[in-house]
C-alpha cells in the first residue's frame, strides 16, 4: 500500500510540475467544447423559439387573408396583402433573413404560406454555423364546414314586399349575394354547400316547375306571372308534411299577376344562378311573412324531396345529430328570415305573426338553426318580437338600421356558418 501510495504522489508532484503544455491545450480544448455545447443548446434553442412563432404567425396571417378572400370574393390582391402585414407584425424578432410567399391555391378554395427564414447563431458560429435555417408552411382553407367534413344547406327567406322598394332592395339584393359567396364553395366533390331562396310578399311564387307538384291544379297565365300559392288550410299548417291527397298547398286563383314577381328556387350550388335570381327580385305587395318562413322551412325538408330536381334534394334531418370523423356535425340546416316590417297579410287560420310563430318553433324542433335579420324595424314592435322568438337564441338576431349594416349581419351570418380552417 505504501509502495502505491508514494507512486500517486509521485504521479501528482510531476504532473503539477509539468511545462510542457499538454495540460493547457487540453483543458483549453475541453472549454470549447463545453461552451460549444452549452452554446449550441442556447441558438437550437432560439431556433425552436422562432420556428414556434413563425408558425404561429404564418397560421394569423392565412386565417386574416381566408377572412379577406371570404369577404371580398374575388380580391385576392387584398387577401395576400393582409397576410404578409400580418406575418410581418407577427413573426419572430431572432429572424435575420426571412423570404415567406403566400399563394391562392385550390381554385381559389385556399390560401397557402410558405417561410423559408434563418436565425443567427452566435455561439455555433464557432464551430462554423452562422446561422439555422427555419422553414415553415401552413395552409389555411377558406370553407371549413366542406373540410371539416360538414354538409351545408341553407335557405333565406327574402322580403320582398312594396315596403322593401328603392335602395332598400338593393341593400339586400348585395347581402344576400355576399352570403352566397362566403357559404358556397367551389369544390364539392365531398362534401356540399348549398343554398335555397324563398322570396315572399303577399305569397310565395313556386313557379311554373312545382305549382302543379304542390298544388294538384293545373297552370293559368304566361310564365310565373300566376303561380302564387297560399298557406295550407289542413292540420299540417305548421308541419313540413309534404303536399299530397288532402293536403296540397292552396293555390292562389285570382286572374292577375300574383306578386311577388320571382318564384323560389330549391338548394344549388350554382352561385351564378342564386346572383341572377336576386337580381331579378321586384318589390310589390304586403307581407305575408308566415308563408314566407314556411317555405325557408319546405325548401330544407328532406320530406318535400321528390319535388325538386334530384340535386336540390335535401339530405334526412339524422344527418344534423351524426358526427363526422372528426366529431363535427355531419350537416347542418340553417334557415335565415329576413323582414322589414309587421307581418300583415293572411288567408286563412290565425294571423301572419302568430303562424309565422308557430311555424319558427315546429322547425327549431327539428333541429334546423334559425337566424333572423330585421331591417329598420322598430325596436320592441310586433316584427322585432317575432324575429327574436324565431331566432335559434338572442346571438342568432340581427337588427339592421341601414344598408351598410344588413351586409355586415349576412356576412357575420355567413362566417359564423363557414368558418375558416387550418388545413392538416
Amino acid at each position: 500500500m505504501e509502495g502505491k501510495t508514494a507512486t500517486h504522489a509521485e504521479f501528482i508532484i510531476r504532473f503539477s510540475e509539468d511545462r510542457s503544455g499538454a495540460v493547457a491545450i487540453t483543458f483549453a480544448l475541453t472549454t470549447m467544447v463545453v461552451f460549444g455545447i452549452i452554446g449550441g443548446a442556447i441558438d437550437l434553442g432560439r431556433s425552436y423559439s422562432a420556428r414556434s412563432q413563425n408558425e404561429a404567425a404564418l397560421d394569423s396571417a392565412v386565417l386574416a387573408a381566408g377572412r379577406v378572400m371570404q369577404i371580398s370574393g374575388t380580391d385576392t390582391a387584398q387577401a395576400i396583402a393582409t397576410a404578409e402585414r400580418f406575418y410581418a407584425e407577427h413573426k419572430s424578432k431572432f429572424t435575420t433573413s426571412d423570404y415567406t410567399s403566400f399563394e391562392i391555391v385550390d381554385n381559389g378554395t385556399a390560401i397557402r404560406a410558405t417561410s423559408d427564414s434563418k436565425v443567427a447563431s452566435p455561439f455555433l458560429s464557432i464551430l462554423g454555423i452562422g446561422e439555422i435555417e427555419v422553414k415553415t408552411k401552413v395552409k389555411a382553407v377558406l370553407a371549413a364546414g366542406g373540410n371539416a367534413g360538414t354538409h351545408i344547406e341553407v335557405s333565406m327567406m327574402l322580403d320582398i314586399t312594396g315596403s322593401m322598394g328603392g335602395s332598400k332592395l338593393s341593400d339586400l339584393k348585395l347581402a344576400a349575394k355576399d352570403l352566397i359567396d362566403i357559404v358556397v364553395w367551389a369544390d364539392q366533390s365531398e362534401y356540399t354547400s348549398r343554398v335555397a331562396l324563398a322570396p315572399f310578399s303577399e305569397h310565395v311564387n313556386v313557379g311554373r316547375d312545382f305549382f302543379r307538384a304542390v298544388t294538384n291544379r293545373s297552370l293559368s297565365g304566361s310564365g310565373n306571372s300566376r303561380t302564387c300559392v297560399r298557406e295550407r288550410t289542413t292540420s299540417d299548417r305548421y308541419t313540413d308534411a309534404p303536399p299530397g291527397s288532402g293536403n296540397y298547398v292552396t293555390a292562389w286563383t285570382s286572374t292577375s299577376t300574383c306578386a311577388p314577381n320571382q318564384p323560389i328556387m330549391a338548394l344549388t350550388k350554382d352561385k351564378a344562378a342564386l346572383k341572377s335570381r336576386i337580381d331579378s327580385f321586384g318589390a310589390s305587395g304586403n307581407t305575408a311573412g308566415h308563408l314566407g318562413t314556411a317555405w325557408a322551412w319546405y325548401l330544407l325538408s328532406p320530406h318535400w324531396n321528390g319535388l325538386w330536381p334530384a340535386a336540390s334534394d335535401a339530405r334526412p334531418y339524422g344527418d344534423i345529430t351524426a358526427k363526422g370523423e372528426h366529431g363535427q356535425p355531419l350537416l347542418q340546416k340553417i334557415a335565415v328570415l329576413m323582414t322589414d316590417g309587421e307581418y300583415n297579410q293572411y288567408y286563412s287560420g290565425s294571423d301572419s305573426t302568430t303562424q309565422a310563430r308557430a311555424i319558427c318553433a315546429n322547425m327549431k324542433a327539428q333541429g334546423i338553426l334559425v337566424y333572423t335579420v330585421g331591417f329598420k324595424i322598430t325596436a320592441g314592435g310586433q316584427a322585432d318580437t317575432t324575429m327574436k322568438q324565431c331566432a335559434t337564441d338572442s346571438t342568432y338576431y340581427y337588427n339592421a338600421g341601414d344598408g351598410g349594416t344588413l351586409r355586415m349581419a349576412f356576412r357575420d351570418i355567413a362566417l359564423k356558418i363557414a368558418t375558416l380552417r387550418l388545413a392538416e
